[in-house]
């Protein structure tokens, strides 16, 4: 599934930039900041953000071609190292996104933000109802996010939405946001979900994540599970349910009762 990423639910990792500044609980022990600072980026709201050639721009064509050539679909994870909806973004960077969006019609953008409430003024002008290969997405931690920034996922234009929740912090009731109600006609379409890996990871409850498995099957959303980060859960003999026990992140895997979920919304043709 990841021919140039590891991560699971994409194919491709494109970064226009390198360089953030924290905005959620979710960014505590962000992985990008430390392995910008491992190649001298800072992070932070007025540090300089890297830039990167024109070769490093080329490859999405390349991808497009390739996924032209076989007949398929491939997602592109835009920004693992950046937000495209970040204002300290590099002159002319992100609409140089929105041109490669254009010329790559194979290819499905996953745009993911923690700056959802940016994005609307930023969507270049042809952005209609959303291009046809552009996936929206925010970040989601605990309830208070999902209260905040769901409904402005909702409200932006967009032809799949989508939230990954990770790290999972708490137990979050997403049932509101992905059928229509009186408040809003969009929905949610994908659901990700995954425990924090790395030295200082918080531990993911189990019952969280059947929760939203749980939430998700009965409003037929796409539910994806990444990982369970660093802990996972362990049968206990004497205490009831299982308890989640630091195992590492390879060890922990990214089964849930047996079996893996891999569901995808399916991509506008």
């Amino acid at each position: 599934m990841s021919e140039n990423s590891k991560i699971e639910w994409t194919h491709h990792t494109f970064n226009p930039w390198w360089g953030c500044a924290k905005v959620s609980p979710g960014c505590d022990h962000c992985y990008a900041e430390a392995l910008g600072n491992r190649f001298g980026t800072k992070w932070g709201v007025d540090t300089e953000r890297r830039v990167f050639g024109e070769q490093h721009w080329q490859d999405p064509l390349k991808w497009n071609a390739k996924a032209a050539t076989a007949g398929e679909r491939h997602r592109v994870f835009c920004s693992s190292m950046a937000d495209v909806f970040d204002k300290n973004s590099p002159p002319g960077a992100r609409e140089r996104i929105w041109q490669l969006m254009r010329a790559t019609p194979h290819l499905d953008w996953l745009l993911l933000t923690k700056r959802i409430g940016n994005a609307e003024r930023m969507l270049p002008a042809d952005w209609g109802e959303g291009y046809r290969n552009a996936w929206l997405g925010i970040s989601v931690v605990n309830q208070e996010e999902a209260a905040r920034d769901i409904p402005k996922l909702l409200a932006t234009p967009a032809r799949i939405r989508f939230l990954s929740m990770e790290p999972l912090l708490e137990h979050v009731d997403i049932t509101p946001w992905l059928r229509p109600g009186a408040a809003h006609e969009n929905v949610i379409d994908w659901i990700i979900v995954g425990g924090e890996s790395g030295p200082k990871a918080r531990p993911m409850n189990r019952s969280w994540v059947e929760s939203l498995r749980e939430q998700c099957a009965a409003a037929g959303t796409a539910f994806f599970f990444k990982q369970w980060g660093e802990f996972m859960p362990v049968a206990d003999p004497i205490n009831a349910p299982p308890v989640m026990r630091k195992v590492g992140r390879k060890i922990a895997g990214r089964e849930l009762d047996g079996r893996t979920y891999d569901n995808i919304p399916e991509a506008h043709p």
